[in-house]
């Protein structure tokens, strides 16, 4: 396990170096290190941060300090403004290569210090965004549901991803927003915790508030597993949220299933899975599943409902892109697969750098037709 976040931190590092790099070398290009002092702070932050990112990080693996926590969100904040840095240094480098080629006299030193300014403005922004969540609501019709469910209302969110930067303010405001929307019920579709260590009991003790009469249900996602500390995370895991991951319940005359983490599973791996707590393709369903990849493999068994998270809707641009391939059209949002209805939700925290641009932090209300 050490062997393989170390390989990936290791690699890591070197992606950051090489973006810092071309930000190196576009600004000196244009002279914007006009005063030495400049360059040399800009370079040790350029190696600092993203040292303090990985050693809190290692840390936080089984130790939690306010310290700590502050060094880890500064230097996750610094990732992501790096991201819209090195997007301004590819477009200096690309304006600098027009104006060598074609002699054009293009006023590069302006535009790049409003690109500058751009990439700060953005970041700001993208802060304050992830930090307040809004209400998303989705209307849909389901002929083995909507008799069942047309006069109630379904509240669920994903991707809590409580930990360093999240913790018990985060998950009360969410939690006051779930219940001002008066739900039947909630589903909680897994990375409740980031995976670093934090205070379990406190930061998750605003889910013990939830107040819906059919109750609250939750499905494991994949940052709970990668927790050091997974035991003394289930030891203080809220008594208001029932665990159903590989369980099957009833409510409402509808079979509730949690489907545990792993994308690309067969259809084979999938129908077991399914058999595992007696599904029954008769009795109307909604399945849990925090990774809405095998969506389509749950179609072919007649499932009338699958909620997803996991996709963070690429969080923020432009990654927002890449999930979209990774994903297609289960990225995010309301999608048909045969009779089978799924939602996406982008999630309602963040990883890693807690930034939401281009996407928001969402908590999905569901009614039926």
């Amino acid at each position: 396990m050490y062997l393989r976040y170390t390989f990936i931190f290791i690699v890591f590092l070197l992606v950051i170096i090489t973006g810092e790099y071309l930000i190196y070398l576009s600004f000196h290009t244009l002279g914007l290190y006009k005063y030495l002092y400049v360059k040399n702070i800009l370079l040790t932050l350029g190696i600092l941060f993203p040292v303090m990112f990985v050693g809190s990080m290692f840390y936080g693996g089984e130790h939690f300090s306010i310290l700590n926590s502050w060094i880890y969100t500064a230097s996750a904040i610094w990732l992501g403004l790096l991201a819209y840095l090195v997007i301004t240094a590819l477009i200096i480098s690309i304006l600098v290569i027009i104006n060598n080629f074609l002699g054009l006299n293009i006023p590069i030193k302006q535009i790049s210090v409003i690109l500058l300014a751009f990439a700060f403005i953005i970041t700001v922004y993208g802060i304050y965004n992830a930090n307040n969540p809004k209400i998303v609501n989705w209307e849909i019709s389901s002929p083995s549901l909507s008799p069942l469910w047309k006069d109630k209302k379904i509240v669920f969110i994903s991707d809590t991803h409580l930990g360093m930067v999240r913790q018990e303010k985060f998950m009360q405001k969410v939690v006051d927003i779930i219940n001002k929307e008066k739900p039947d019920i909630t589903f909680n579709l897994g990375d409740l915790i980031d995976g670093p260590s934090f205070p379990y009991a406190k930061g998750m003790a605003p889910l013990n508030e939830l107040n819906a009469p059919l109750g609250n249900y939750y499905v494991e996602g994949n940052h709970e597993r990668y927790s050091q500390e997974y035991n003394l995370f289930k030891e203080n895991f809220p008594k208001n949220l029932n665990d159903i991951t590989n369980k099957k319940v009833i409510v409402n005359n509808t079979q509730i299933i949690g489907i545990p983490f792993g994308s690309g599973k067969n259809e084979d791996q999938i129908k077991k899975e399914l058999d595992s707590v007696s599904y029954d393709k008769n009795i109307p369903s909604i399945i849990l599943m925090h990774d809405p990849k095998d969506t389509s493999k749950l179609a072919d068994n007649n499932v009338s409902l699958v909620l997803s998270g996991h996709t963070h809707n690429g969080q923020f641009f432009p990654f927002t892109f890449l999930l979209k391939i990774l994903y297609d059209k289960y990225v995010y949002g309301e999608t048909y697969t045969g009779k089978t209805i799924s939602i996406t939700s982008s999630g309602v925290g963040t990883a890693m750098p807690p930034l939401r641009i281009g996407t928001n932090p969402e908590i999905v209300v569901v009614t039926f037709k």
